[in-house]
């Protein structure tokens, strides 16, 4: 199943597909764009996102 667009405005927070695009690939998203550049983003997709967590940065402690 494919996001519908307003979905696809809710997840982004944005209008123009460009600007989705763009946001879509900050979050690690994929996404194609049809010929009238409206975009297709797979729900299967989003939910694999929602898997991944950031590596976690460990401070560095100096050990002088």
């Amino acid at each position: 199943m494919i996001l519908a667009p307003q979905e696809l405005i809710d997840l982004t927070r944005k209008e123009r597909p460009t600007a989705q695009k763009r946001e879509l690939n900050f979050l690690g998203i994929p996404a194609k764009a049809r010929s009238d550049g409206t975009l297709i983003v797979l729900w299967e997709d989003v939910r694999a996102t929602q898997n991944v967590r950031p590596a976690r940065r460990e401070p560095k402690l100096r050990m002088d």
